[in-house]
């Protein structure tokens, strides 16, 4: 879990980054709640289930409002003070979840905490502004939007977001490798997402979600297209090239890399000549990597790297982005960025080939941005051969 030094930390920059303009700040998007109050209700108990919260910063203060339900994960919170509301006591029918918080809040709303509010717009119910401007006839508020502020200070990772990243790339990379050891001609996606998801599980030493690319591609029975919305039933034939593109989310922040395998065989002289140019752009751009460097200039040197082997008309995707509480975040490494990477970013590389005959194969590393270049921060096999 995060930590209350880093926390505080995060609720100072925030305060810094506002410059004076505010004299309040309501956060209400789920990832925030996370970041600046290490506020995550379970994924995985009924408790969570359409259950939101608030959080109220003060100059002197933080205050986390959610109903009596999500007590654990109050008590868990790194705020000030809590204020926990009753919303379902197995006595009589429960009201909205939602409205119940926009009554909460009202009622906790501090009647001295000024008139100029930070809110985050993409996220904040209606019904939090109209009762913090219902609270007093005399006062006239003036809201100003801090997304932006949010998503850029998001960017550098503390040393507790990165601790969970690291336990969510151990979780994958045990994934990684328990694929390789177990897939065999005949299983299926489903099968391969159901080896993934056991070994991350028992990595992480508690429930945690998995999700991402479960592809089966380029064998004889491959009649579907490479990229499906969902995880397919058809049997793997040897031969078929399986990509493992998944991330496993811990307590919020997730890693995610990918490695692509031949399924019960040897890889073909152009499955290999492939995967040497996908292994090769990623080498192009990982030696760009650092501080201060530009993000559309190492895409560039990805899709130059495909360019003169004449293979980039098979890559048709971005060549990375970043990550932590989201998938993808800033910084994104495409050709039109205007973005420069910068020290604490964590960033995935992904180049990739889709050859109709060979099928899509990607691999991918994910990296921490230091002041003297980037640290490895995934180190699962990229190899076609299990």
């Amino acid at each position: 879990m995060l930590t209350r030094e880093g926390c505080l930390a995060r609720r100072r920059r925030l305060w810094e980054a506002t410059s004076g303009t505010v004299d309040a700040i309501v956060i209400t998007q789920p990832e925030s709640l996370v970041y600046f109050a290490g506020f995550r209700a379970s994924p995985f108990t009924f408790r969570s289930s359409e259950s939101s919260a608030a959080l109220i910063l003060l100059p002197d203060r933080a205050i986390l409002i959610a109903d009596d339900l999500l007590d654990p994960y109050l008590a868990e919170s790194h705020v000030d003070a809590t204020a926990a509301f009753s919303w379902y006591a197995g006595e009589r029918p429960a009201p909205h979840r939602g409205d119940r918080l926009v009554e909460a809040f009202t009622e906790a709303w501090p009647r001295t905490a000024g008139s100029r509010l930070g809110v985050e717009y993409a996220s904040i119910p209606a019904g939090i502004l109209d009762g913090v401007s219902g609270v007093s006839d005399d006062q006239t508020f003036e809201v100003s939007n801090i997304d932006p502020i949010v998503r850029e200070l998001r960017r550098a990772k503390d040393a507790d977001e990165l601790a969970l990243l690291r336990r969510s790339a151990r979780a994958g990379e045990a994934a990684h490798a328990a694929a390789l050891d177990r897939m065999r001609p005949g299983m299926t996606e489903l099968d391969a997402f159901l080896i993934v998801q056991e070994a991350a599980v028992r990595e992480a030493g508690e429930p945690v979600q998995v999700y991402g690319d479960f592809v089966a591609s380029g064998g004889p029975d491959a009649i579907e297209p490479p990229h499906t919305p969902r995880l397919r039933n058809r049997p793997i034939q040897a031969g078929e090239l399986l990509l493992l593109d998944f991330s496993v989310v811990v307590h919020g922040y997730r890693a995610d890399f990918t490695n692509t395998f031949v399924v019960g065989g040897e890889p073909t002289a152009r499955q290999r000549a492939m995967a040497d140019a996908c292994l090769g752009a990623l080498a192009a751009g990982e030696a760009l990597l650092g501080p201060d460097r530009e993000a559309r200039a190492i895409d560039a040197a990805v899709r130059g790297y495909f360019a003169s082997l004449k293979l980039d008309s098979y890559f048709q995707s971005h060549s990375g982005h970043g990550l932590g509480l989201g998938h993808p975040e800033p910084p994104f490494l495409v050709p039109d960025s205007d973005e420069t990477l910068a020290v604490g970013d964590v960033v995935a590389l992904e180049p990739s080939i889709n050859a109709p005959d060979v099928g899509l194969m990607r691999f991918e590393r994910n990296y921490l941005i230091t002041e003297n270049g980037c640290e490895l921060l995934t180190r699962h096999r990229l190899t076609l051969t299990p």
